[in-house]
C-alpha cells in the first residue's frame, strides 16, 4: 500500500525542482529587464569598434607623410592678385598653427572668406582640402603657400581671369612750367575699369597735396596705384613711372595730375615786367582807338571859273548910227559892265566851298536907256 502511495507522489516531487526554477525566474525577472535592454547597445558597441578603429587607421594612411622636423616654416604662392605668404609651424611632426603673413594684393572680403582653411589646414594636417566658395583664388594661394612652405615645391596656380580695360593705355605728355599759381585744382583721367578724379593741392609754387576723389578701379589695384602719389610729391614732378601690377590705375592717377597742374601752370607773357606788360596793354588800347578814327580828307579850295556870256548889243545899228550923227562925240553905253574876276568873287580869306555847292548864277543883260 505504501509502494503504491510512493508512485501516486512519484510525478510531483519530480516537478518540485521545475516550479522551484520557475519561482526563482519570476522573482528575478523585474531585476534583469534592464540587463536584457542594455545588451543590444552592447552588441552594437562591439560591432562598431573593430570599424572605427579600421576607418582611423585609413585615414592615418590618406594623410601625406610630413618629413618637416619641428619648426617654423615660411612659404609663398600666387593668389587673385599677387603673392599670398604664410607661415606654418610645426610640433611633433603635426602642423600646429598657420598664419598668413602677407596677402596685401587680395580683395579684402575674399580674403576673410579664404581665412577658414587655416582651421581646415591644421584640422586635416594637409593642405589638400577643398577651396573655399566664392574666393577660389586667394584659397589656392593659401594652400599653394602652406604646400610650398613644407615641400618647397613651387606651386602654379592658374591666374584669374583679367577683365579688359575701359580704353587703351595713355600716356599724356607734361613739361613743367617754371612757375604754378597756387590754388587747388581738379582733373580726372581714365584708369583701367573707369574714370579717376584727382584734386592738387599748390601753395607756394609747390606741390603739397594730391588726393584720389572718387575712382572706379578696384579698390585692390587702386590701393597700389596710389603709391605714385609720394614719388610725385618728393620729386615735384608727376613724370614717374607707374606702378608695376597696377599699370592702368596708377597711370590714370598720373595723368589727372598732369591735367590738373595744367591748369595750374604761368603762361610766359604773365611771367614779363609787370610795368612792361601794363605798358602793352596800354598801347593795346589806344591802338584799336586810333585806328577807328577815319583819316581828314584834305579840303582843297574849289577853282571858280566865271563864264563870260557873249557880247550882245541892246542897241540897234540904225539908233547907233543916228546918235553919232547927232553927237559925234559920245558912243551909247551898249555893253554890259565887265563881271567881277574869280579872285573878286572868292576873297582869299574866306574858305571856298566844295564844288558841289558853288553854283553859278546866270548874267543878266542889261537894257541901256
Amino acid at each position: 500500500m505504501n509502494k503504491k502511495r510512493c508512485n501516486t507522489l512519484l510525478p510531483l516531487v519530480q516537478l518540485l525542482p521545475a516550479v522551484a526554477a520557475a519561482a526563482a525566474v519570476l522573482f528575478a525577472l523585474p531585476r534583469t529587464v534592464p540587463v536584457l535592454a542594455a545588451v543590444p547597445e552592447r552588441l552594437a558597441v562591439v560591432m562598431e569598434q573593430p570599424v572605427e578603429a579600421a576607418s582611423v587607421e585609413a585615414e592615418e594612411e590618406a594623410l601625406p607623410k610630413l618629413p618637416c622636423a619641428d619648426g617654423v616654416y615660411v612659404g609663398s604662392s600666387r593668389g587673385y592678385g599677387g603673392a599670398v605668404r604664410v607661415q606654418v609651424t610645426m610640433e611633433n611632426g603635426s602642423i600646429t598653427e598657420v598664419e598668413i603673413l602677407d596677402a596685401s594684393h587680395e580683395t579684402k572680403q575674399f580674403l576673410r572668406r579664404a581665412k577658414r582653411l587655416l582651421t581646415t589646414v591644421v584640422d586635416a594636417q594637409s593642405w589638400e582640402v577643398d577651396a573655399v566658395s566664392e574666393a577660389t583664388y586667394t584659397s589656392r594661394g593659401i594652400l599653394g603657400a602652406v604646400q610650398n612652405a613644407l615641400t618647397g615645391e613651387v606651386v602654379n596656380n592658374p591666374l584669374p581671369p583679367q577683365p579688359e580695360p575701359a580704353a587703351p593705355l595713355v600716356v599724356e605728355e607734361f613739361t613743367a612750367p617754371s612757375t604754378y599759381l597756387d590754388g587747388i585744382y581738379t582733373a580726372e583721367a581714365i584708369g583701367y575699369e573707369g574714370k579717376i578724379t584727382v584734386q592738387v593741392t599748390v601753395a607756394e609754387d609747390k606741390i603739397t597735396d594730391i588726393t584720389v576723389l572718387s575712382a572706379e578701379d578696384e579698390e585692390e589695384y587702386l590701393s597700389r596705384a596710389k603709391r605714385v602719389i609720394p614719388a610725385i610729391l618728393e620729386g615735384q614732378s608727376p613724370n614717374v613711372d607707374a606702378v608695376s601690377g597696377a599699370t592702368y590705375s596708377s597711370s590714370g592717377i598720373l595723368n589727372a595730375v598732369k591735367l590738373a597742374l595744367a591748369k595750374a601752370a604761368v603762361a610766359p607773357a604773365e611771367e614779363a615786367d609787370p610795368e612792361q606788360a601794363t605798358s602793352e596793354e596800354v598801347v593795346e588800347e589806344a591802338a584799336p582807338s586810333e585806328a577807328a578814327e577815319p583819316e581828314e580828307t584834305p579840303v582843297t579850295a574849289p577853282t571858280v571859273e566865271v563864264v563870260q556870256p557873249e557880247e550882245k548889243s541892246a542897241v540897234p545899228a540904225w539908233f547907233k548910227e543916228v546918235w553919232q550923227q547927232l553927237f559925234p562925240a559920245e558912243t551909247p553905253d551898249d555893253s554890259e559892265p565887265e563881271p567881277a574876276s574869280s579872285a573878286e568873287v572868292l576873297p582869299a580869306s574866306e574858305t571856298a566851298l566844295p564844288p558841289e555847292e558853288t553854283e553859278t548864277e546866270p548874267e543878266t543883260e542889261g537894257a541901256a536907256e
